[in-house]
């Protein structure tokens, strides 16, 4: 909790005008300071000068602190704007001229001032709370605030902890991206201020009081010294968990079909497996004693073609899972810096020493003006047999699939078939769609996996998915029964955004 001061509007309205006499949506860090300077200086506080009053010493401090130091956060209550474009009349003593004769009882009509419905409590925070005399100052002065806004928006003003719901953007572009930008008191203000009280509290030579055939009121003049604009955003959420934490990548001197990247990385598998030795970890080798837990995902191999970022060419991705430990990972790395060649019947390969690359920023931006989605590559295998009761669709798998790699993030009840089905809609509230899968039918399937049930039926499917709000749009992931072996890998296919939409009707 933040050290703050709170305003709780007593009638939970909200009612002040900014500019020309547009609706405030909510009350600035300027508009507390004026509140507070006003309070200051004709308040029980204030102190004689002359003929009038002034701030005391330790009130205008705290005002000036209050100018050196804007507001670190706001807390914003659910507002509702009331009234529209309404129209108040009433008599104000002028003389205007109607015709011939002057009258000065005439209704004069001015816009309404608008009101805003508030559900809860303002705040204006500050990571670091005022020195001593200050907090003291500004405990005793807050009370002494009627009103933010107009009169008829009466406040309980007082010094406490609160939590913001937005926090100030020190390097913002006002010019660009998302929050409010509010009035904000700095130096200078408190001055100003006075000086355009004082200027307003001289009586008007006679000649400028003089009587005219017809008369309006006259607004102050709005005082901008001692202002700035700051800007106010909601802070962002913390990103998602990556199953994967970071990404081995070598360059590897020649390209490898799609069709044998699972044999290609059961090789790669057995020599990393052959290079740490005795003792490799079950994150690697996936051979886990009876009773052991499982984690969601263990380290997985990804053959990338052409579309690979970072190093230029066909490259080998050794993915390293978020469970793992800093002594599994250690071992890991140690290892595959002596992986120079890889024996496969196929052919042998040789690689490059690996780079290390985040694994939430392997894949470059989305291009502008498009919506980020992913296609498997090369294809995906379902992890599991459709389960009974019921319809499922290749839809489905996938959904599944994407939920397994997430699966202790995500909570499902049940257990077996019906869990499979709570997790694939669970998923979809995550924002998780699969905009098509098709299976693959071309000759031997059984080339896109490693191990399998021999009552199992091999379904490889090629989907184009989203993945909702799982997972940035830089993330390296794979899905499917072969995602630690050559499957299921997701790569981006940015569509343009107009296309995203129509396919959401």
């Amino acid at each position: 909790m933040s050290f703050a001061i709170v305003a709780e509007p007593l009638l939970s309205v909200y009612k002040g005008h900014v500019g020309s006499g547009q609706l405030d949506p909510l009350p600035s860090p300027a508009r507390l300071h004026a509140a507070l300077l006003c309070a200051a200086a004709q308040g029980v506080r204030a102190v004689t000068d002359g003929d009038g009053l002034r701030p005391c010493d330790a009130d205008r401090d705290a005002l000036r602190w209050l100018e050196a130091n804007p507001p670190d956060g706001l807390a914003v209550p659910e507002t509702l704007r009331n009234g529209g474009a309404a129209t108040a009349y009433r008599k104000e003593g002028l003389v205007v001229k109607e015709g011939r004769n002057p009258l000065s009882e005439k209704l004069v009509g001015k816009p309404a001032v608008s009101s805003v419905a508030v559900t809860g409590q303002f705040a204006w925070t500050w990571d670091q709370g005022p020195p001593e005399p200050v907090a003291a100052a500004l405990a005793e002065l807050c009370p002494e605030v009627p009103y933010l806004g107009t009169s008829e928006s009466p406040v309980r003003l007082v010094v406490a902890e609160a939590e913001p719901t937005h926090r100030l953007d020190r390097k913002a572009d006002l010019f660009t991206g998302e929050g409010l930008d509010l009035a904000v008191a700095t130096a200078g203000r408190v001055d100003a201020l006075e000086a355009a009280h004082r200027e307003m509290s001289v009586a008007p030579p006679l000649k400028a009081d003089a009587h005219r055939s017809s008369e309006k009121t006259t607004s102050p003049p709005v005082v901008t010294t001692g202002l700035a604009l700051g800007r106010y955003a909601r802070p962002q959420p913390p990103p998602p968990p990556t199953p994967w934490t970071s990404v081995l990548l070598f360059r590897v001197d020649r390209p490898i079909p799609a069709e044998r990247r699972v044999r290609y990385a059961v090789a790669v598998h057995r020599a990393l497996v052959a290079l740490v030795g005795d003792g490799a970890p079950s994150i690697l080798t996936g051979a886990y004693e009876p009773g052991v837990p499982r984690p969601s995902n263990r380290c997985a191999i990804q053959f990338l073609g052409p579309e690979a970022p970072y190093v230029g060419g066909t490259a080998l991705a050794l993915l390293l899972p978020r469970e793992a430990s800093d002594v599994d990972l250690t071992l890991i790395r140690m290892a595959v810096q002596r992986l120079r060649h890889v024996k496969v019947a196929a052919g042998p390969f040789a690689v490059e020493p690996p780079v290390e690359i985040p694994a939430d920023t392997f894949w470059p931006e989305p291009a502008a003006g498009t919506e980020r989605w992913w296609q498997t590559e090369p294809v995906a295998v379902p992890d599991s047999r459709p389960p009974r009761g019921g319809r499922w669709s290749l839809a489905d798998a996938a959904a599944l699939s994407v939920a397994l790699v997430w699966r202790h993030e995500i909570s499902a009840p049940g257990r077996g078939d019906a869990r499979y089905r709570a997790l694939a809609g669970a998923v979809a509230g995550r924002g998780v769609r699969v905009e098509s899968a098709v299976r693959v039918m071309d000759g031997d399937v059984g080339r896109y996996v490693h191990k399998v049930n021999p009552d199992t039926v091999i379904q490889p499917y090629r989907a184009v998915l989203s993945l909702g709000d799982l997972t940035g749009p830089r993330t390296i992931v794979a899905i499917g029964q072969s995602r630690h072996l050559g499957g299921g890998l997701l790569v981006p296919r940015d569509l343009p955004s107009d296309i995203v939409r129509r396919l959401a009707r």
